[in-house]
């Protein structure tokens, strides 16, 4: 019995040997974007893209709205922000994917809600629907409104390939409100309004390629990590957006 006592003592001290070297590992991320200010305490630098930080890093945030896009091999992409208790950094998971994992849109309504607060333009923007329950042609159609210089402009959105895209030339015009009108056979017209948040793809290019760089694995699994991190730091966007998106950007 003594035998088994001393062996199960060491066994649980091995245990907790073991939790507390697991609890004390550090990790290593690199950072994808940052918003608004965060300070290495050791040096006085601000954290930048492109640049590694370490878990246990002593960090200073700027205020609660600071925070940075980190990616690393095993985790993949995680929110580095302040810890509300005392200040320190947190890793946390990504929250903003629900638009990415919704449903296919069905009717009208499903459209004019995914368009809606904020929405990330690239310039090639387009929301693959469910075309044989929402029909799209001469006598059903999505328009896109819009003020520039004081004119009122409006454009069909095109339908192509199972998809609705957004026109181009809301990059050239760059307005800061945007209505979404469904028209239909019988004069129906509902709508919806976006604010639209347009990407440097410059910026882009950098940011997203720092996170096909460093995740491991399926390609699939890149693209959606990318297509959150759009989500979370820009505004909606869709797969059927930045799977083209990666292929005519980044080699």
């Amino acid at each position: 019995m003594k035998a088994f006592l001393k062996i199960s003592n060491l066994a649980a001290l091995a245990m907790l040997f073991a939790l507390s070297a697991n609890a004390q590992k550090t990790e290593t991320y690199k950072v994808v974007k940052v918003q608004g200010e965060i300070l290495r305490v050791k040096t006085g630098n601000a954290l930048a893209i492109g640049e590694n930080v370490v878990s246990n890093e002593n960090l200073s945030f700027k205020d609660n709205y600071s925070r940075a896009m980190v990616v690393n091999q095993e985790r993949g992409c995680l929110i580095l922000s302040a810890r509300s208790d005392n200040g320190g950094p947190q890793f946390l998971p990504t929250p903003n994917n629900m638009s990415v994992r919704a449903a296919v849109p069905t009717q009208p309504s499903d459209v004019l809600d995914f368009y809606y607060g904020q929405v990330a333009i690239t310039g090639s923007d387009s929301l693959k629907i469910d075309s044989e329950k929402l029909q799209i042609g001469s006598d059903n159609y999505f328009t896109v409104n819009y003020s520039v210089n004081g004119k009122e402009k409006t454009e069909k959105m095109e339908f192509r390939n199972g998809k609705l895209a957004l026109p181009a030339s809301l990059v050239q015009d760059k307005p800061t409100k945007v209505e979404i009108c469904y028209n239909n056979e019988f004069g129906l017209r509902k709508k919806s309004e976006f604010v639209p948040v347009y990407v440097n793809n410059n910026d882009l290019k950098k940011e997203i390629g720092l996170i096909l760089s460093s995740l491991q694995g399926e390609n699939d699994k890149k693209i959606l990590a990318s297509v959150i991190f759009v989500n979370d730091f820009y505004g909606k966007t869709t797969i059927e957006t930045i799977e083209p998106w990666i292929d005519n950007n980044i080699k």
